[in-house]
């Protein structure tokens, strides 16, 4: 037998919900899709002008003058390892937001959708930073012995990105184990 009083309510709360958070949820998800197409054009303008790669390392005091189209390739190639991995954390991210518009919020379903979106956004900031000797050294290539380059360095943002992406994890953690107990209480009663 179905109360429908309950599931009046429950449509009423749902929808109560949409207004509150639904402009925030497509605002995220589109800003997602945004986010991935401008990081790749600015991939994609940045190693196909050779003097802009040029001028960007000088200013980092590594000479990569003389640069060839190939490494260019393979320094665009290693970016866009990254940036698939980010991809990938925006996709999770418009996953999780498409949840919370059909009312999955306090769900295994969400808490896995920002689980993924922590990890993949975890990876791709360690690869980021691993990837950084591998660039110089792809940057350097074309220098006589003793030119080579290996940089390994970190940024102020990269201990921000990577605290503000386990507390995501650690949050995912916390809400998969809610809405376990949540379904444990639901079957009791």
């Amino acid at each position: 037998m179905t109360d429908f009083t309950a599931l009046s309510f429950e449509d009423s709360r749902l929808d109560s919900l949409r207004r509150r958070i639904g402009w925030l949820c497509q605002t995220l998800r589109f800003a997602l899709v945004a986010y991935c197409l401008w990081i790749f054009v600015s991939i994609a303008t940045f190693w196909s002008d050779e003097a802009q790669v040029v001028s960007r390392f000088a200013s980092l005091k590594v000479d990569v003058d003389g640069i060839s189209a190939a490494q260019r390739l393979a320094a665009f190639g290693l970016s866009s390892t990254t940036w698939a991995l980010v991809v990938l954390a925006c996709y999770a991210g418009w996953r999780l937001f498409s949840g919370y518009l059909d009312g999955r919020i306090f769900t295994p379903d969400a808490a896995g959708w920002l689980r993924s979106l922590a990890l993949m956004g975890l990876i791709a900031a360690l690869v980021d930073i691993a990837a950084r000797p591998i660039m110089s050294l792809i940057l350097t290539a074309h220098k006589p012995a003793g030119g080579h380059f290996v940089s390994i360095y970190f940024r102020p943002e990269d201990l921000s990105t990577l605290m503000l992406l386990a507390t995501l994890l650690a949050l995912a953690h916390i809400q998969k184990t809610a809405a376990d107990i949540a379904d444990e209480h639901a079957q009791i009663v």
